[in-house]
């Protein structure tokens, strides 16, 4: 099962810019300027800057599903969509920590003009006006075993899907108040002489699909029907979905039921319809969930959290909505793995979410 949550806070803190507030900006930066280079005012820099990146998830609805038993065991992680990107070493490593203190978002822009110094900055929580300075300037996080999450990079594709289960623990169970992430590079890659460019990613306020999010994976796979329902052994099938809906509420939850039978029965003698005969797929069997228009994987496949149940009525999964943008329309996608071929099944269902 899959669980997405839009962020409720983010924003970029410059070094530089240490009261600028960008609250609402849609991008979120992770940039270095190293001494001697030229900064976006066309200053020469005497020394390096960095800027950081805060972003903060409300918790209460996993809370309450763990409480209850609806979420066992899950897995977090955070999702970053990069925008763009330059000068970029060929390998690196991001690092999150959980933020030790409380923050205000605010409603700056980078570019506003003047600069907004309402909400958090580099040197500030909740803004000049309020003077309540950063214990130190650049934010504070709780650090050491536990309290990190990374991510490294090497010839790959700069969007972020960061494992931070450790940290969200923490929070759900207490330890440790949530006050929000803060991403950046190490104080090594930070304070070097190194050019490690500039990483841009969408933030809440885009006016995209690629929202940061926070992915809460588990298990609920059910194969109790496995011994009753009969796998496929054809080699040519069609696989379908019963009972697929033209439109969803954004945030409800859907049961899908797939159907999967020959593609060419083989001809019999017989007073019913070979079509009725009821098939399963593989066990290895999963789904995937892409927006329609732009070929982006909302869910994408994976063998342990998108794993197809089934029943003694065959297969099934479940959805829940959360995290799927509303008006758009989004197309299921189904794995097989069949004589040692694996075949993606995309036959043209899809569905809208409304408000």
């Amino acid at each position: 099962m899959n669980y997405l949550i839009f962020p409720a806070l983010d924003a970029t803190i410059y070094e530089y810019f240490p009261n600028r507030n960008t609250g609402i900006d849609p991008i979120l930066e992770l940039n270095k300027y190293t001494s001697g280079s030229s900064g976006p005012n066309g200053d020469i820099f005497t020394s390096n800057y960095n800027s950081r990146i805060l972003i903060k998830f409300n918790l209460n609805t996993i809370s309450q599903s763990i409480a209850s038993g609806d979420i066992i065991n899950p897995k977090y992680y955070l999702n970053l969509s990069a925008i763009d990107s330059n000068d970029l070493p060929i390998e690196y490593t991001l690092y999150a920590y959980p933020v030790s203190e409380s923050w205000v978002n605010g409603n700056g822009n980078f570019n506003d003009s003047p600069q907004i110094t309402t909400g958090v900055s580099w040197n500030y929580r909740s803004g000049v006006e309020i003077g309540d300075n950063w214990s130190i300037p650049g934010g504070t996080w709780y650090s050491g075993s536990g309290y990190e999450a990374s991510q490294s990079f090497s010839y790959s594709s700069p969007d972020i899907r960061m494992d931070i289960t450790d940290i969200v623990n923490l929070w759900i169970s207490g330890s440790i108040p949530n006050n929000g992430l803060i991403l950046k590079r190490s104080y090594e890659d930070e304070n070097s002489s190194a050019i490690f460019g500039e990483l841009k990613f969408f933030g809440k306020d885009t006016h995209t699909i690629f929202v940061p999010k926070l992915e809460t994976l588990w298990q609920d796979v059910d194969l109790s029907g496995t011994g009753s329902v009969s796998e496929i052994e054809d080699d040519r099938y069609v696989v379908y979905i019963n009972n697929i809906r033209s439109t969803y509420q954004a945030g409800s939850r859907a049961k899908l039921r797939i159907g999967v039978r020959p593609e060419f029965p083989t001809l019999t003698y017989a007073t019913s319809s070979n079509y009725l005969t009821n098939y399963r797929l593989p066990i290895s069997s999963s789904y995937a969930i892409k927006d329609t228009v732009t070929d982006t994987y909302i869910i994408n496949f994976d063998d342990t959290y998108t794993q197809l149940s089934c029943d003694d009525d065959g297969n099934f999964f479940n959805i829940r909505l959360n995290g799927f943008l509303p008006e758009r329309y989004y197309t299921i996608l189904i794995k097989s793995i069949h004589s040692d071929q694996i075949l993606i099944h995309d036959n043209g269902y899809f569905f809208n979410v409304s408000r």
